[in-house]
């Protein structure tokens, strides 16, 4: 038996043949190859013999133009946002905690800046005393006319140049009663000295009240 394949067999006589026999072969032939779907060769009875013919796959064809495009989807709609929930009850408040330990005591503080300070007792009219234990550089007191006292410093201490206060005081005042007390910042009837005036509570001017001054 000759092995050909189809396209070797192209003389008028045998493609008439094989317009005849290719119809009939699928019950003509016997093997594999004629009973496989998926053989491309078959057996022909060609001119009394028997020729085992192949089929040739052709050129792959051109692809085709692309289709049209589809269409888009419609978009979704938005869900609805969900309620916000309620908020939550405030919680009780939590227990005080234990008080901790006292801290050391702080070091002792710098001595207070005072520079002069007194507390002038009036004893009779025109002689006022010092408390000699409440004094510090004020040498003496002087009432130079009724409720004006006139009180002389440490040397280095200028009244012209500081700022001093004064205070009433009741135990060293007449019948422990409290009078009105003025620094008199200018000095007028004490020149040098540090100078102040006291009054009744009715503004009027006396001897009867005790009071302390500090210079700064």
């Amino acid at each position: 038996m000759r092995h050909r394949t189809l396209t070797l067999l192209a003389t008028p006589a045998v493609l008439g043949a094989m317009t005849v026999a290719v119809p009939a072969l699928a019950g003509v032939g016997s093997g594999p190859a004629a009973n496989s779907a998926a053989s491309r060769c078959f057996i022909a009875h060609v001119a009394k013999h028997r020729v085992r013919e192949c089929l040739l796959r052709g050129p792959r064809g051109l692809p085709g133009p692309p289709g049209p495009r589809g269409l888009t989807g419609a978009t979704g709609k938005t869900g609805r946002t969900g309620a916000t929930g309620k908020t939550g009850a405030t919680g009780k408040t939590g227990l005080t905690g234990p008080t901790g330990p006292q801290g050391p005591a702080g070091q002792p503080g710098a001595p207070g800046t005072a520079r002069a300070f007194a507390l002038v007792q009036p004893t009779s009219p025109g002689k006022p005393t010092l408390i000699a234990a409440q004094t510090a550089n004020i040498t003496s007191v002087s009432e130079p006319a009724l409720g004006v006292y006139c009180l002389a410093p440490s040397a280095g201490i200028n009244p012209a140049a500081e700022a001093p206060v004064a205070s009433p005081e009741v135990s060293y005042s007449s019948k422990e009663e409290v009078g009105t007390i003025a620094v008199n910042a200018k000095s007028t009837h004490c020149p040098g000295n540090f100078e102040v005036d006291t009054y009744t509570p009715g503004g009027i001017a006396s001897s009867n009240y005790a009071f302390t001054i500090i210079v700064p």
